[in-house]
């Protein structure tokens, strides 16, 4: 799925993910029913007469075709159908969070997120990074899309085009630029002229966590050429003889987090999982053929505002380990 289809926006609210962690899955147990001696002849369903014993020339209701009866879910069964919407949700986010960069991109466009500075602020450590385009013509007016964590995917700024060097810059007056074609809807997003001058390349500043991703895009106002790129400046990652852990935050607070493994050999024999406060979880992850793979995590455990995760794989070949802080109040910009 192109980004350029994801701008309507993921929100999930923010208890969701606490409340997926804490919800007990049982598997589901298929049981074979026991075997029944069939009949030694077919009885045919008994149906309505009329009062007088005699068939009615109006089509027979038979009891095989009664409505089933209705059923109130119980409380029980309402919690679980909400958790199960809220557990779909959360893998559709993830799964786009997994994915975004190139995986997201058109055929022929990419964008690289490139740093151009870093300093020390209040508010933590502010990093600039400047956008460098491939695949779009100097004609292309183009927006750029932020997705930051616990919002939607977003239109932060318009009227952007890519010089000959393949830096983003702001079109304004001066651009070669073209007006959107005939029937593209108007842009509701603010022209970047409206802040810079013309020319001037666009850059994004921003402070984040350990392990949040800075995810940006460009994409064409006929959103027929799209490019998505992110950069971890803090990365939380455990390596051993050539594998790697990441760990990814998917929301703030660590409620929900992305692991991502590459170098990974597919090991027959291995294991993967996770622990908090001595508790053991098993996770399910398939390993491509490029020796890489991603699996969404909700830490929570009941009981437990905060605590620290240990993600581990232990297999002949190797055996990484990561940990992370999650809980209440954890998200603290680097």
């Amino acid at each position: 799925m192109r980004f350029g289809h994801l701008l309507a926006g993921f929100s999930l609210p923010l208890f969701a993910f606490s409340t997926i962690a804490q919800t007990t899955q049982q598997p589901a147990q298929q049981q074979t029913p026991p075997a029944q001696s069939a009949p030694a002849q077919q009885q045919a369903a008994p149906s309505l007469q009329s009062p007088s014993g005699q068939q009615s020339g109006e089509p027979q209701l038979q009891l095989r075709n009664l409505p089933p009866d209705a059923h109130t879910p119980t409380p029980e069964e309402q919690a679980e159908q909400k958790a199960a919407q809220m557990r779909m949700q959360i893998t559709r986010i993830a799964s786009a969070q997994a994915n975004w960069g190139p995986a997201m991109s058109t055929a022929g466009n990419s964008l690289e997120l490139k740093e151009t500075g870093r300093k020390q602020s209040d508010a933590g450590t502010e990093i600039s990074y400047q956008l460098v385009a491939q695949g779009f013509t100097p004609d292309m007016q183009l927006t750029m899309v932020r997705w930051p964590l616990n919002q939607p995917i977003g239109a932060v700024m318009s009227g952007i085009v890519v010089d000959s060097s393949g830096t983003a810059v702001c079109g304004g007056s001066t651009s070669t630029a073209t007006p959107p074609p005939a029937g593209a809807a108007a842009s509701q997003t603010p022209s970047c002229a409206k802040t810079v001058t013309p020319g001037t390349p666009i850059t994004v500043t921003t402070t984040v966590a350990k392990g949040e991703a800075i995810r940006v895009g460009l994409l064409s106002a006929d959103r027929k050429h799209a490019a998505a790129a992110s950069v971890i400046p803090f990365p939380i990652e455990g390596a051993d003889k050539g594998c790697k852990l990441d760990v990814i935050l998917g929301a703030k607070d660590a409620q929900l987090v992305l692991l991502k493994g590459e170098g990974f050999q597919k090991d027959t024999n291995y294991t993967l999982g996770t622990e908090s406060f001595g508790q053991k979880n098993a996770l399910t992850a398939t390993i491509n053929d490029k020796g890489r793979f991603t699996a969404a995590i909700t830490p929570w455990v009941q009981g437990h505002d905060a605590g620290d995760t240990i993600v581990y794989y232990t297999s002949s070949t190797c055996t990484p380990t990561v940990s992370f802080h999650w809980g209440k109040d954890t998200y603290k910009p680097q």
